[in-house]
């Protein structure tokens, strides 16, 4: 609940900001003037790059369990659209539910792949940010910042390297002779413990591992091209490295607490993000609104087309649903 009040508050301010410093008129008026066929391509790209996760995450699962990639695409949509309209990331939690009662599937399984997909989706973002850092027309005073996300990388990347490196000491550390072994004589808790490792491992496998990155990047470079082609559709004279710019920016600031949907936050790390460049506050304003809609509101109608669609995972999204509110009771 704290959390809630806490993202409510931010969201507000967020949005007050907005409203005191951005002339809405032009912003309508640029908003209308929006080119739809760059919208509908850049609404094929959110499909295409949820599609790819969903490939990637089915990598990173045991080969053994029965889920399959449409099942996983379904599940992805529906955690999106509970994300979307509820508090504190419920729809993260429907997730974890709705896999883990899949056949062969257990808790640790789906909670050791959606850790290994941070790393590889943080990894993947930041380097393609890198990669694309020099092509950037950065003023000289926001050169400083360039230096700072170099840094964050390397950091990020020997994390990575070191986990590829002592991966078999990772997976002894929470199987049968590490930590499950000193866990209590409770077969579930060593087996959940067993099935993280094993978990951990996929993302190791020496055939999965140009399938898991060569899925990453599709995701990330069809999610540049949504917003390459919202500035496109906006008239906004912008390259590429710019597009992959605010995929980070935004991304970045979803991770502060805010309301369902992200608003607020969103819009302002959008807005901000293309201001460096010449943008002006009505245009820029109006890309983080068209972006925001692009990526919520067409994952929203498909998440929720297919969770009446099935009443398996409507019962699942209620039972993850039902498990979260009993451990936001506890924390209050």
């Amino acid at each position: 609940m704290r959390r809630f009040l806490l993202g409510l508050l931010i969201t507000a301010g967020c949005g007050a900001l907005l409203f005191r410093l951005i002339p809405w008129e032009s912003t309508r008026a640029a908003l209308q003037a929006a080119n739809p066929w760059f919208i509908a391509l850049a609404v094929t790209c959110l499909v295409i790059s949820i599609a790819a996760k969903a490939v990637r995450w089915r990598l990173l699962l045991p080969e053994e369990s029965s889920v399959t990639t449409p099942g996983l695409y379904r599940i992805l949509n529906i955690s999106f659209l509970l994300n979307n309209v509820l508090p504190a990331r419920l729809g993260d939690v429907a997730r974890v539910t709705m896999t883990a009662r899949q056949p062969g599937m257990r808790f640790g399984h789906v909670v050791s792949s959606m850790l290994t997909e941070r790393v590889t989706d943080t990894v993947t973002l930041l380097l393609g940010f890198v990669l694309v850092s020099p092509f950037l027309p950065v003023p000289e005073r926001y050169e400083s910042w360039l230096h700072t996300a170099w840094t964050v990388l390397v950091i990020l990347m020997g994390v990575a390297i070191a986990m590829a490196v002592f991966h078999s000491r990772i997976g002894r550390l929470f199987g049968a002779r590490g930590l499950a072994g000193h866990l209590p004589a409770n077969r579930r808790i060593r087996d959940e413990a067993h099935s993280f490792s094993e978990g951990l491992r996929q993302l190791f496998r020496r055939d999965h591992v140009v399938g898991i990155w060569g899925w990453s990047w599709t995701a990330w470079i069809t999610a540049f091209a949504i917003n390459y082609l919202l500035m496109r559709a906006l008239s906004i004279d912008a390259p590429m490295p710019v597009a992959v710019l605010l995929t980070c920016t935004t991304n970045l600031a979803m991770l502060i607490p805010s309301s369902p949907g992200y608003i607020g936050v969103f819009h302002l790390a959008a807005t901000a993000s293309l201001l460096p460049f010449g943008v002006g506050e009505s245009r820029a304003f109006s890309f983080a609104i068209l972006a925001h809609l692009v990526n919520v509101v067409p994952v929203s109608l498909i998440g929720a087309a297919l969770l009446f669609a099935s009443r398996d995972s409507l019962s699942f999204s209620l039972r993850g649903l039902r498990t979260a509110a009993v451990v936001e009771n506890r924390e209050v």
